[in-house]
């Protein structure tokens, strides 16, 4: 059946004695598959958004384009609220009513709406319908941008929702989350150590930080994510910055510690280890690229707290390793170096200007790591 509204008035008055309002089409004609549905949420605002998106921007996605030009041009207003003889569209088995839309009006923002639904996100249940929701994004054309992407893992990440970073990085394709943007890869890593340092700290929180964290890493071989082909610049690999391989050590040499007495027998702390030095002998180290300011007074609060939290991981990652390898060997003593010249002097200034800029109800992320790590190396 095909709509009225498609075809000129003599042809609508002779389709009207058989033809309902329904706007069926087989899939070959449809340009995208059947439309996603969300499950409902914890929160009567989450669901009320997820619902909004679904009817204005991502149904219209799923039409084709004569019945986007129905339920768009102005002209066809009536023949859409007319309540005796709705107008619909069968999209696989699901019938959708159809109603007139104003892209300006109607159409929610991407980049507030996302930061919404984060902080919406309470409860497990909720997460589960994030991956769906940024699939029909793309579907319907709405772009996200890095920086979107990489506030949106930090806020997951604080939130635990470690779970749902992966399924969206391992469904890139439909979400559009590359890890292959420096700051993306970053909060992913630094997501592991957050929930690892706010649990108990159990063998089980050891073997979760471990598997999350070994699987982003082998995410960043993946050519959906990184392609290197096309870059063709060593810069544009996460898997070559100092901060993302700090994090691998971290977690290896963590486990080594905690769950093998202190023994490397696979030998990935030592490789590890050797990565990170790697990278750190041709000047990428923190010395280089990170400002906190020369001041200690200095009110760059900000910069301090990104240093923390860049910074502290690989401290206490090539603490251990050190440990580990041995103090004496050659690779202990160049683990001394970067830790004693280059971290730590860094790592404590950065820590007095944000210690200045925390209150009663104010906490800041990097400084929490920090301390917590701290604690862990002593």
């Amino acid at each position: 059946m095909f709509a009225k509204s498609l075809y000129c008035r003599p042809c609508l008055q002779r389709l009207s004695r058989t033809s309902t309002r329904n706007f069926t089409s087989s899939s070959p004609r449809r340009k995208h598959g059947a439309l996603s549905s969300f499950t409902p949420t914890s929160s009567p605002e989450l669901d009320a958004l997820l619902s909004t998106f679904r009817t204005n921007i991502f149904l219209p996605a799923h039409l084709l384009k004569l019945q986007q030009n129905l339920i768009y041009r102005k002209k066809n207003r009536r023949l859409l609220t007319d309540i005796d003889e709705p107008a619909t569209a069968k999209i696989d088995n699901e019938v959708h009513a159809l109603k007139p839309l104003n892209r300006l009006t109607d159409e929610p923002s991407t980049s507030k709406s996302l930061a919404q639904m984060v902080e919406l996100c309470k409860e497990g249940k909720d997460w589960v319908n994030m991956v769906p929701f940024l699939i029909e994004l793309k579907t319907a054309g709405r772009k996200i941008k890095g920086p979107q992407f990489e506030k949106m893992v930090r806020r997951m990440g604080e939130k635990g929702g470690l779970g749902v970073i992966m399924e969206m990085a391992r469904r890139v394709e439909g979400t559009g989350m590359r890890l292959g943007e420096i700051g993306i890869a970053r909060e992913a890593m630094w997501g592991a150590v957050m929930k690892y340092i706010r649990s108990e700290q159990t063998e089980n929180a050891v073997h979760d930080a471990h598997k999350f964290i070994e699987a982003i890493w082998e995410l960043l071989s993946d050519e959906r994510h990184v392609d290197r082909a096309a870059t063709g610049k060593k810069a544009s690999d996460p898997k070559t910055h100092p901060e993302i391989i700090g994090v691998l050590l971290w977690i290896h040499a963590l486990k080594a510690s905690l769950l093998s007495n202190n023994q490397d027998a696979d030998g990935t702390v030592k490789r590890a280890a050797e990565m990170v030095l790697a990278v750190w002998n041709r000047d990428e180290k923190p010395t280089n690229n990170n400002n906190t300011g020369d001041d200690e007074n200095t009110t760059n609060w900000y910069d301090a707290n990104k240093t923390l939290i860049m910074w502290a991981p690989v401290w206490h990652g090539m603490k251990m390793a050190r440990g580990i390898v041995g103090e004496n060997t050659v690779l202990g003593r160049e683990l001394t170096n970067a830790i004693s010249l280059d971290l730590e002097p860094k790592l404590k200034k950065a820590q007095r200007v944000v210690a200045q800029h925390v209150g009663e109800d104010v906490t800041r992320r990097g400084l929490v790591v920090y301390d917590e790590l701290s604690k862990m190396a002593e």
